[in-house]
Parts: C-alpha cells; structure tokens; sequence
C-alpha cells in the first residue's frame, strides 16, 4: 500500500514502505522545531525557501540490512556483496531530500531533487524564421518518406535526384571566408543582451553544451544504452552502448562579462578543425543553394558575392539559462517547420580523420551489412551522435535532421530522422525524453551556479568526467589566459600530441609473435575476425580508461599545464531516481507523461589537499589531449589497428568509384514534387465530350457542358489551370466555342 502526498506548486511526491506497511511520509526535520502550516515543512526549511521530503525515511528491513552490510564494509575496508549505489549511500546516510525551490550556495553532501515540470521551454528574441533557406535539388521528397534515398540506384544506375550533388567540393575549391563566420556564445552581444534582459546567469549555444549534457544524461539515466533493435540480425553481437568519444572527458569554458557567463566549449586541444567540419560548412550551401547560386561561392567565382548574408538563430529561455540554436533549414508543412542538417562521414574517414585522402574510396554499396551498408552508418550513428543531435534539435525546437552520406569525394545519399525516431532510440519514447532533457538542463544550471558562486567573476574551466559508472566528476579551474597562452601555441605544432600519445601508447600494445600465413584478412567471411598474423591485445582506443600507468612514459608536469595560483575544485556528482514513488538505481522509462519522476541528486565536495587534487587533475587533462590526436600521416601502416589496415585496404580497392562514369546521364523524372494540397482529381466529362456521346452535345440539356468554364483551379484539371493562368475571359469563351463546334462537326 502507496501512500502519495502533494504540495501546491511543483508536484512532489515520495512514498516509504516498512515490510508491506505504509509508513508515515513526511515527518519533521528536527523534534524541536515547529511544524509550519505546510505538512512536512520545518519552520527552519520555510525561512530559507527550502521543501524537505522524508528526513527520516523509514525502509524495508532487506533495504536497510543492506545498507548496514554495506556501511560496515567500506569502515573496516572489507568488501560487501552489498549493492553499493547513490541509493544505498542515501539510506546509510538518512539524509532530507530537499525540492524546489533550493537555495544557494548548495551544502556539500546534502540531497535535493529536481522536478523536471518546474519550469517551461520559452520562445525569447527575434525570430528569424522567415530567412531560413529550403532544401534544392528536388531533396524535399525525402523528408515525407522513411528510409534511406539512394542518390544513384546501384541497379541501374539511375540518378533519382539531379547528378550536379553528386561530386563534393574540395576545401582547396570552396571561399569559406563568403560564408558567415561562426560566433561563440560569449562573444555573441545579442544573445547576452538577451540575458541581461531576462536576468538570466548563463547563455549558450547548441555546439557548446551537448557534451556536458550527454554526461549528466548518463549519469541520470543510469547509463542506459540506445535501443537498437530495429537493426539487422548482422548487428545482434555488436556492442550497444554509446562510444568512447561520447564518454571522454568534456570541458566548458565560463566566460564572465558584465552578470553574464558565456558558455563556450574548451578548445584547448581540438585545435584544428577536421575535414569533417571543414566540408559540412560548403556541404549546407550545396543542399540549400542551386547550382547556379553554388558555383559563385567557389573560388574562381567568388567575386561575384557581394555580400555576406547572416546567421538565423532560434533563442529560448530554460531556467537560468538563455540558449541559442542555429536554424540550418525549414519546410513550413512539416510539425516544427525546421530541421537540422547533418553531412555524415563514412565509417573509413572518421576511424582515419587524418589519412581521409586514403579511406575515401570506402563506399556505402548496400542497405544492410555490417560494412559498405547504410545500416553500419545508422548503427554508428545511433552510438556516437544522436544523443547530442537530440539535444540540438530539442534546444531549437526543431522537427529532426536531415543527413547526407558520403566519403568527402562523392555523395551516396539521404535520410531525414524525426525527432520522435531518435526519441525511441535513445530514450525509448517521447515522455522520458522530455522528462530527461529537462533534467539535465535544469541539474546543469545548478552544478554552474554553485561554481560560479564559489569563483565569482572569474573564467572558469569545467570539466566533467565519467569515469565512474555510479558519480561524475566535476572539476574547475581559474582560466588564465596569459600564462596558458604559450602552451596553447605548443599544443598546436605539428606531431606534439602525436608524440604524447606514441609514448603512451607503448604502455599498452604488446605485440604478439607473428605466424607466417597466406590468408587475406578482406576474404574472411566476418570482416571483424582478426587473422592469425594480426592479433593484439591491446589498441589505443581499447586502452582502459584509467591512464595511471601513462605517468612510467611521461611527466604531465612538464607537457600539461594547469593553473596552481589559483585553487582547483573538485566534486562528486551522485544521483538516483524517484519513478511513482518507488526509488531505483536502473534506467528509467516512464509509460506516459503523466508519470512521475524525480532525480535526487548531491555534490560532494573533495578535502583532497591542492597537490593531490593537481596531481590527478594533470592526468585527466592528458587524457583529453591524447584523444584528439589520431593517427599521424606518416604512421606506416605496419603499426596500424587491425581494423584501420582493413578499412584503407577497402577503400583503395573501391577508389575508382569515385570517378563519375562517363557517357549519357539517366535522371529519374518520374517522381513529381511532393505538393502542400493533394493532386486536384481530373474530371471525366470532357474525354466524353471528346468522344462524340450525344448526350454531352445537345445544349441545354441534362448533362450539356456550359460555356462557363469554373475559375477555382482545385475544381479543374492541370491542363485548364494552365489556360485560366495565361489567357483572359474573352479568349476562354472563344477557345469553348471553337472546341465545341469542332466536336459537333466530328
């Protein structure tokens, strides 16, 4: 038996069982104090704007055994078959939850809770909707037809959209300084206006915060992996959670100016950007511009562009925050009227970013497989971006993406994904995807304003690691620009982190002895089974995420810096949830929004002494500056990942598909554009007319066609709404006269 229990306000609820029996549920926060007229509030709580739930929760005797055993194991260093998660600690710890509205600066170690209701999605700013350019090319049919569009039929080679988009331009051939310049949220005087405006304390964009949320996303959700069974049986051994570049450490830079943080993302090792990058820029203008618009945009005709147009920008208000997101392109007959494009590298060009002139012959020949497959492009995909493309097109209010395949030399085709389908991958249903994004959101803007209030006024640098699969942590640092500004130049010569990262790499491949053997590792019936010859324990991006033993190869001290005049803070971010009253630590997947779920949450703050938190913060910030770092261009192909050699063996051996074929094009016209109302029916009476029945002839009579032709088009046929556009009344009459003179001569 259940017992529920609601405040005006915010909905709270918590419930408490003790063997089968219900247990009262809010009790006083202290026996001395006096009970306001709200239940379960202290009078000490209501002066400070603070609700308590269950300051003394009582539970079942197996939960609190459990937690006994588990208390009892980590004081003498024994280890218990206890469960030992944030809900365990909670019930060791017999600490109140505190609820809205919470109070700064957040106490160390005290539990809260988030309601995600608490606050609404607000259109802020100007809307500049109507400058949102359309899809060209004839590519607006994909976006009201699931599934994959092949560019070119591989059958019959037939193109289904016009061939011009079919080659890529190249970097080398494209005048990217014509295209308007991109601008950080800190720099972006609009959006703080905005902010100051509203009274809000942070502002971001889309590209700055997805990282961080995709960490607090799997701290919330319990690191719940994407649903991937709608994919082939070739995917059923395949690994479902999200990639490692999903889990490797992410940094914010807080910008402070005037009351206002901007939120920008830390580029100190993503120094340069990748070909991935550079080509989605010219890739956007290819899919919205016609060819005649495209070509003055290359170099050699870039002089005809006078002038630079600018961004379109969707800005909306969430709690402390004012966001921005950038509108790619729109269709005013879908839901949202804007979606996001997406260009989509192969699977060869971003396993090798470095080396993508050797991998672009890799291409995309079926729908399923495990290789050469739009199926493995999806499957990745869902790993590795649709968390963070959710949250994009969440924060823009956006309908989906709109994705184009392709290996940067040629483009093999499209796919438009709904917001509702990445909803179903990632979360398993719209609810619990909008109950989890405001969660996140709203734990962001606390975790922020609880480090700026420690650091005010100062740049900051954040960064959340996800090491731990029970707590994130959070660590800051007081940016200083001056002194870190001759690392940065050295992060940035060619081959340093390439250097960094070989040396660490010694610590974890151990080559095994070779045997001799004729076998083609491309002949082999699994394209994943390593041959004999090539086995290895161990790659770099298989190393264990713990990188303690990279200190025995090199000193962090002297390659990474981090600023000691300042202090370095470091927390421990610990969760569960609360779904209709019953508290978990599993992934949670609400049925209907009408379901309730909380998040009860806490930060803990590290006692560590300044050399030690320094000493492991070093180590972390190695961490990031070894994963930006692929595979340098000089790197034989002997020392290669067993998959990397497969992948490039693959792409020169279908290099020449690159090549257009030369001789007659074949464009498949048959397929009319979709229309905003359906295709007008035509009548039937004129082919009688036509055909000489007399009963159509006698005038006056029953069924007699009149002179008077309609003049609504959604009455008549194509042809007659073609004649009432180019001629006048008169001619009309004259055209119905001279029509129906020569039927009766007939």
């Amino acid at each position: 038996m259940l017992l529920r229990c609601r405040h005006h306000g915010p909905a709270l609820l918590y419930t408490r069982r003790d063997l089968g029996l219900t247990t009262r549920l809010f009790r006083l926060y202290s026996s001395n104090t006096d009970t306001s007229p709200e239940k379960g509030i202290t009078q000490a709580s209501k002066d400070e704007g603070q609700r308590i739930v269950d300051p003394a929760p009582v539970y079942s005797e197996t939960e609190a055994e459990a937690a006994s055993a588990n208390k009892e194991g980590s004081e003498d260093g024994s280890e218990s078959k206890a469960p030992a998660g944030p809900r365990t600690r909670f019930i060791c710890d017999q600490e109140p939850v505190v609820v809205h509205e919470m109070t700064h600066p957040l106490q160390s170690g005290k539990w809260y809770r988030i309601v995600p209701e608490a606050y609404e999605f607000k259109q802020t700013g100007t809307s500049h909707m109507n400058r949102v350019p359309s899809l060209a090319h004839g590519l607006e049919r994909v976006l009201f037809n699931p599934g994959v569009h092949y560019l070119q039929d591989p059958n019959s080679g037939v193109y289904n959209f016009y061939p011009y988009i079919r080659n890529i331009t190249q970097p080398d051939e494209f005048d990217y300084d014509k295209l308007t310049p991109y601008i950080t949220s800190s720099k972006d005087s609009v959006l703080m206006g905005y902010a100051r405006k509203l009274k809000k304390r942070f502002v971001g964009s889309t590209s700055s915060m997805t990282h961080v949320l995709s960490h607090l996303y799997f701290l919330v959700s319990a690191n719940k992996g994407p649903d991937l069974s709608s994919l082939s049986m070739a995917f059923e051994s395949m690994p479902e959670r999200f990639t490692r570049g999903m889990r490797y450490p992410a940094s914010i830079a807080l910008r402070y100016h005037d009351g206002v943080y901007g939120i920008d993302a830390d580029k100190s090792f993503d120094v340069k950007d990748s070909i991935l990058s550079v080509l989605g820029k010219s890739m956007e203008k290819l899919l919205t511009s016609t060819p005649n618009e495209f070509e003055r945009y290359k170099k050699e005709n870039s002089w005809k562009v006078n002038t630079i147009s600018e961004e379109n920008y969707h800005y909306s208000e969430f709690d402390e925050f004012v966001l921005r997101s950038q509108l790619d392109c729109r269709d005013d007959r879908l839901p949202r009227r804007t979606f996001d494009l997406k260009t989509r590298g192969t699977l060869a060009v971003r396993m090798d970013i470095n080396n993508y002139e050797k991998n672009k012959g890799y291409q995309i020949l079926s729908q399923k497989g495990r290789l050469e497959s739009f199926e493995r492009e999806y499957y990745d995909m869902a790993r590795s971006a649709f968390l963070k493309y959710n949250f994009q097109v969440r924060i823009g209010n956006m309908d989906g993406i709109f994705v184009a395949y392709h290996n940067t030399a040629r483009m093999f085709g499209f796919q438009y994904i709904s917001r509702g389908e990445m909803d179903r991958v990632i979360y398993g249903n719209e609810p619990t995807g909008n109950k989890a994004f405001r969660s996140v959101l709203i734990l962001l803007g606390k975790i922020l304003r609880s480090v700026t209030e420690k650091h005010p006024m100062k740049d900051l640098r954040v960064t959340f690691d996800g090491r731990k699969v029970e707590a994130l942590e959070i660590w800051v640092e007081v940016i200083d620009d001056n002194s870190e500004e001759a690392f940065l130049r050295k992060y940035q010569e060619p081959g340093f982190l390439s250097t960094v990262k070989r040396i660490m790499k010694e610590a974890y491949l151990k080559p095994a002895p070779t045997q001799p053997s004729a076998a083609d590792p491309l002949n082999t019936r699994d394209p994943f089974s390593q041959p004999p010859q090539e086995k290895y324990t161990k790659t770099p991006d298989e190393a264990p995420e713990d990188d303690s033993t990279a200190d025995d190869y090199i000193d962090p001290e002297k390659e990474i810096f981090i600023n000691t005049n300042e202090q370095i803070t470091h927390f421990t971010l610990e969760m569960f949830s609360t779904v209709n009253g019953q508290d978990t630590d599993n992934s949670v997947t609400v049925k209907s929004k009408s379901d309730e779920w909380f998040i009860n949450w806490r930060m803990t703050k590290s006692h560590k002494t300044q050399d030690e938190l320094a000493s492991t913060y070093r180590r972390l910030r190695l961490r990031q500056a070894t994963y930006f770092e692929r595979s340098a261009q000089d790197t034989p192909e002997k020392d290669l990942p067993f998959m990397l050699k497969m992948l490039r063996r693959i792409s020169q051996r279908n290099m020449w598909r690159n090549e257009q074929p030369k001789g007659r094009v074949v464009v498949n016209r048959a397929i009319q554009p979709i229309t905003t109302t359906p295709r007008p029916r035509r009548n039937s009476t004129p082919s009688l007319k036509r055909s000489g029945c007399p009963m159509f002839q006698n005038k006056g009579g029953r069924g007699s066609v009149s002179k008077k032709e309609p003049t609504d088009p959604a009455q008549m046929g194509r042809k007659s709404t073609k004649v009432i556009k180019t001629s006048t009344t008169k001619t009309r009459k004259k055209n119905a006269e001279s029509d129906s003179s020569k039927n009766t001569d007939n």
